[in-house]
């Protein structure tokens, strides 16, 4: 029992001996954090393209929809308007019409 319990306070006095970098020169803490930043830069990066891309297929859709609106209006031919007449000049009524009452 002796011997157990000096094998296991040698081992703890050991253990705790040994102080640990919790900085960032720790070299399993600096792997760490390169690993979630490389992480991290490709979703944002996954992200950004996926919304350009969307936002090209709209653009492109919209572009496509225009030309073929363009080609539809081109196809239809309205006909020319008509020449305006001439103006006559003003409208003289003779004074020989007489109105006559209603009643």
């Amino acid at each position: 029992m002796r011997i157990c319990f000096l094998s296991i306070a040698i081992i703890l006095l050991v253990s705790c001996s040994e102080e640990q970098d919790l900085s960032i020169h720790n070299e399993k803490i600096k792997n760490a954090l390169d690993k979630r930043k490389n992480e991290y830069k490709k979703e944002i990066l996954d992200n950004c393209q996926r919304d350009v891309y969307e936002k090209a297929k709209v653009y492109v859709d919209s572009l496509i929809s225009a030309e073929i609106n363009f080609q539809l209006s081109d196809s239809i031919v309205f006909p020319p308007k008509p020449i305006k007449p001439l103006s006559p000049g003003p409208i003289i009524v003779p004074d020989t019409i007489k109105t006559k009452p209603i009643f």
